[in-house]
C-alpha cells in the first residue's frame, strides 16, 4: 500500500509508530511487535500508519475513546497543513461510515455462520432480532449526601 500516491497526501500527515502508540495509550513496542500492522515507510527508519489503521488499532486496544483517537489524528494532520487535515478527516469519516452497528451485526452473522453449530447460530440470530430497549431518560438513584462543614 502506498499511502502517499493512493491518497495524494504527504506522509507527514500520518503519525509514526510512537505518535500512534501515544494516541492509542499503548507502548511503541506493543505496536512494533504486531505482524498485522499496515504501515508505510517514511524515510529510512520511520514507519507511519494511515488514519484508518490507527482507528482499527483503537478498536482492538480500547484504551482510549475512538473519538479521542480520531481527534488526535486530525490534530496531528492539522500541524502539517489544512489540506492534510481535510484528507485525514475524510479518511476518518469513511472509516466511521464503514463501522456502523448494522455492519458489525452483519460481520457477526458471517462469522457465526462459518464457526458455529446450527443451534448456536439460531441463538445468535434470535438475539440480534430482539428489539433493543430504549435507554433510560434519566438516571434514578440515591440523592446526594449533604456534606457537613
Amino acid at each position: 500500500m502506498d499511502l502517499q500516491t493512493d491518497r495524494g497526501l504527504s506522509l507527514e500527515a500520518y503519525p509514526n509508530l510512537s505518535s500512534a502508540a501515544n494516541m492509542l495509550g499503548v507502548s511503541r513496542s506493543t505496536l512494533s511487535r504486531r505482524s498485522d500492522i499496515a504501515s508505510e515507510q517514511r524515510g529510512e527508519r520511520d514507519r507511519v500508519l494511515a488514519a484508518a489503521e490507527v482507528l482499527r488499532l483503537a478498536r482492538i486496544y480500547r484504551k482510549r475513546s475512538i473519538n479521542d483517537v480520531a481527534q488526535a489524528l486530525i490534530d496531528h494532520a492539522e500541524e502539517v497543513g489544512p489540506e492534510s487535515r481535510t484528507h485525514v478527516e475524510a479518511e476518518i469519516e469513511a472509516d466511521f461510515a464503514a463501522h456502523t452497528v448494522a455492519s458489525e451485526q452483519a460481520e457477526l452473522l458471517r462469522l457465526a455462520r462459518r464457526l458455529l453449530a446450527p443451534e448456536a447460530l439460531a441463538t445468535v440470530k434470535a438475539s440480534l432480532e430482539q428489539p433493543v430497549a430504549p435507554l433510560a431518560g434519566e438516571i434514578v438513584g440515591l440523592p446526594p449526601v449533604a456534606e457537613d462543614d
